[in-house]
């Protein structure tokens, strides 16, 4: 299978690696405004320095667009009308109406579009949900993603950490939040700019909520993501030795639980071929990409909001 990638940063270099390990796939044209992205890709592969060119290329059987967020919608809308499968990095965009755009004309063009929430598809994450499913009700997920830095000026800490933990709650959950609320609870320097830390929390009805803290000023790299059951609580560590252990009721003993050794983006990338291979058209999970935007852009409004309240406080004292 012949895929083309846009962007040969940090996320496409990853992509690459990935894919060169990937029986029957090929990395075939990558575009990059880097001359040396020429060096990490087989001498066969075609090198543009603009990604239009991507979307005319009409040996591709899927685009792979890693990109800054802000692109995306446009390297999306253009695959979609020349009907190449996209799968786009998260955020899938960065405003809610960006994503409605992309989401009405991927339905209207039939067109396959994945959105890259990598942790939904690491073996830990897909053992949690299966072993959920027998522990009764969800009541809660508490969750936190982060690291000192990086500080990124084209994506806020927001749109940068927020998405995996809101796609993780909301497919877990199933349904939208019924209400939200967001916001700062420590802001710091770094070197390269401004950090902050974020807390987010989901409500689901009366009785069911998220728990969510993103943030780059945090003393080290965190990826944990727990959910309590009527029957216990599973607990997801991407950085710990056992990354998925159980909490029955009322123990505090965790068991390990095996899963196994593939990597996330492997699976992703996996999937995304696969569904392009059999002709798999279904949109579920640009529904689900549709959604987390939409969390996280009335996150932002409500950030927004306590922002201005409190320069208007500072400014009536």
């Amino acid at each position: 299978m012949r895929l083309g990638l846009a962007g040969a940063g940090p996320w496409g270099r990853r992509y690459i690696a990935t894919i060169r390990d990937l029986p029957g796939q090929t990395i075939a044209h990558v575009a990059s405004a880097n001359p040396a992205s020429a060096t990490l890709v087989s001498s066969g592969c075609v090198v543009s320095t603009d990604w239009r060119a991507l979307a005319v290329d009409h040996s591709l059987d899927g685009l792979i667009v890693a990109t800054p967020p802000a692109t995306h919608l446009e390297i999306a809308l253009l695959a979609i009308a020349h009907g190449i499968p996209v799968l786009v990095e998260k955020p899938m965009t960065l405003s809610l109406a960006d994503a409605n755009l992309l989401a009405e004309r991927a339905r209207r063009a039939c067109v396959l579009v994945m959105v890259g929430h990598t942790h939904l598809y690491s073996a830990a994450f897909r053992g949690l949900k299966s072993r959920g499913a027998t522990l009764g009700a969800l009541r809660e997920t508490r969750s936190v993603g982060g690291n000192r830095g990086p500080y990124r000026s084209d994506t806020p800490v927001l749109w940068d950490w927020g998405p995996h933990d809101v796609a993780m709650c909301l497919e877990l959950f199933g349904v939208a939040p019924d209400a939200l609320q967001a916001r700062r609870v420590a802001v710091a320097p770094l070197p390269e700019g401004p950090g902050e830390a974020i807390e987010i929390v989901l409500q689901f009805g009366t009785d069911r909520c998220s728990r969510i803290r993103i943030g780059n000023i945090e003393e080290r790299k965190r990826r944990r993501f727990e959910a309590r059951y009527d029957g216990g609580t599973l607990v997801y560590d991407d950085l710990a030795a056992n990354k998925l252990v159980f909490r029955a009721a009322g123990s505090s003993f965790e068991e390990p639980l095996p899963i196994d050794a593939s990597l996330p983006l492997t699976n992703l990338v996996a999937v995304f071929c696969h569904r392009i291979e059999v002709g798999d058209r279904g949109n579920a999970g640009l529904e689900l990409g549709r959604r987390v935007v939409e969390v996280l852009a009335a996150c932002e409004s409500k950030l927004e909001a306590a922002g201005a309240g409190a320069t208007a406080a500072a400014t009536a004292r």
